[in-house]
Parts: structure tokens; sequence; C-alpha cells
């Protein structure tokens, strides 16, 4: 299932539990005006068809791009924030070649206002071939299979869910114009027939005040689920963290200082029913 069946740009009132929403799409049929694609085009996504947490999973058609192109995505007139945070599922598609000199050197590089946040390279030959990028559990969905766009031999096709990258949330940010540039860089880059790349449901976050963690809070993979809700109350009672093998996060859910308070149950509750973070009295 795509995260919306087509293009939504989301008012400024509208929350999840970690923000306001003011971008989002999922690349279907239209192209969100605050996108400046360059030589980027809306392809059908093919065998990356459903790759993905539910909810965030590929589908429909993606904004596929050759390498050596800059996709610039530009808002105006955001409310007060003081962080923001990128979601979007990146494909590496066909031979794209790692670390190295032409025909190597292939690097994803994605920058806010300017500041390079994310630059590594991604390769889909060989096992042993220079691939600088390794993603936090959970990122990485697919890896060198044929989704459709190779030729199946030797190169193949990559996916990944980079908005669970670390790097890519909560980032410092206040102005009230963002500008996010994704390029694939390096003396590596080749026309759209050799290597290309993609991405696909894209939302731009803003958050304010008191920074919750993440509502997977069991860390399976799996968020807004009645196993965090378990996990969560079982660990504030001093009890073991469910299912047993999982780790679960500090018990000072909401980051105030004090464990173990009602805020935190509170805050947790709030959160996984995409309400906002609170401090207590807040």
């Amino acid at each position: 299932m795509k995260l919306l069946a087509g293009i939504a740009l989301m008012g400024f009132g509208t929350t999840t539990g970690f923000g306001q929403v003011v971008l989002e799409s999922s690349f279907d049929g239209t192209m969100p005006t605050q996108v400046q694609p360059g030589t980027a085009t809306l392809a059908g996504v093919q065998g990356y068809a459903g790759l993905g947490l539910p909810g965030r999973q590929f589908g429909g058609s993606f904004l596929r791009s050759a390498t050596g192109n800059t996709v610039h995505m530009t808002l105006t007139n955001l409310p007060a924030h003081d962080r923001v945070s990128i979601d979007f599922l990146f494909a590496a598609i066909d031979s794209l070649d790692g670390t190295g000199t032409f025909p190597e050197g292939d690097f994803l590089r994605v920058t806010v206002d300017g500041v390079t946040i994310f630059r590594e390279s991604f390769a889909n030959a060989t096992d042993t071939q220079d691939q600088t990028y390794v993603g936090p559990p959970g990122v990485t969905l697919a890896r060198r299979v044929d989704l459709g766009f190779s030729q199946g031999f030797f190169y193949f096709d990559s996916a990944y869910d980079l908005g669970r990258d670390p790097r890519f949330q909560a980032i410092p940010h206040s102005s009230s114009t963002l500008v996010v540039e994704w390029l694939i860089e390096g003396p590596g880059i080749q026309d759209l027939g050799d290597e290309s790349w993609a991405m696909d449901n894209l939302r731009i976050v803003l958050g304010s005040g008191p920074v919750c963690d993440g509502v997977d809070f069991n860390n399976d993979g799996s968020s807004f689920d009645p196993t965090d809700i378990d996990a969560f109350l079982s660990v504030f009672s001093e009890g073991p963290c469910i299912p047993a093998s999982a780790t679960c996060n500090d018990v000072d859910f909401n980051n105030d200082g004090s464990l173990f308070d009602p805020c935190d149950v509170d805050s947790f509750l709030l959160v996984f029913s995409e309400g906002p973070c609170t401090l207590c009295g807040v």
C-alpha cells in the first residue's frame, strides 16, 4: 500500500506523533509544485512495489533521476519550528558502482539549506564492491536483487527506507524557508540507461518543543503496533521488555530527565495516537 493514493500537500495544522507535516507526496501521477526535478521524471516502480513497512511502501510511481541531476525541494512560509525530519524511500537502480574512480564513484549527497547532511556511496554489483553506506537496522529493504531495472546477472537494484536513518531525523532548523537537494555525484555518473536512482513517499515534518523517543518502543521494526504499548507499560511497571528478546527504549520517553513518571505514559500514548509529545504541565 502506498503512503497515499496520490499527492497530498498537508496543511500546517496537520500533526503526527513527531510534528507538523508540511509536504507529503507519493509521486503518483502529479509532481508537487515544491519539487523542482531537473531531468527526473515520474516512472512506475516495477519490482520495488510492496517493499517497506506497512503504510510506507513503494508503489505506483516514484521520482526517477539520472545520476548527475539535482532534485530540488523548496518550502516557504513555514510555521515556527526548531527541527525538521525528511522521510523518503530511496531506490538505488542498476549499475551504481560505489567508491572509486570511473566507472566507480557514485555518491548520494543530500543537503539542507546548502549544508551536507548525508553523503554515502552505493553499489549494486558484487558483495565485495565498495559501498560506504551501511544502514541502521530496518533501513535496507532489498540489496542487490532484480527489481525490474537491471540486467539481472551482474548489476542489480537495491532499496532503502532512508527516512529511518537518524541523519534524516530531527535536523536542527528554524528558518521559514527550507531547501533540500538530492544528487548522486562523483566520477562515476553515467546516463539513465546505465544507472539511476529514485525516491518515493517523501514526507517533510517540522518539530518543536520536547523530543519524544520513536514510537517503535520495542525496536521490532514495526511502528504504531500494540506490542509497543505492551512493552512500554511493562517496562514502566519495572517488568521485562516485550518480547523478551527485544531491546526497549529508555523509560524517560519524553526526555524530561525524570524516569518512571506519569507524564512518560501520557506522552507515549499521545504519540502512539499521533498526538504531540508533551511535558508534564505543558
